[in-house]
């Protein structure tokens, strides 16, 4: 698949948790941030990269999120 087949529409809200894969290099990363920060300049996201589930519940309680 091509980029424009694997892009999907999100409705992002404040808070939200992205995940991004592991492999995402730091330009692609920077990139990534650099958009939702114009897309939605007073929202705030957790941006993880690899599988959200290997956070820890100290590093989602900092953040102001928790496991339930």
């Amino acid at each position: 698949m091509t980029l424009p087949e694997n892009i999907r529409r999100l409705e992002l809200r404040d808070g939200d948790v992205i995940s991004l894969p592991a492999h995402t290099s730091p330009e692609e990363f920077q990139q990534f941030v650099d958009a939702l920060r114009d897309l939605y300049p007073v929202k705030r996201f957790l941006i993880v990269l690899g599988d959200v589930h290997s956070l820890d519940e100290r590093a989602m309680n900092a953040a102001g999120w928790y496991r339930k």
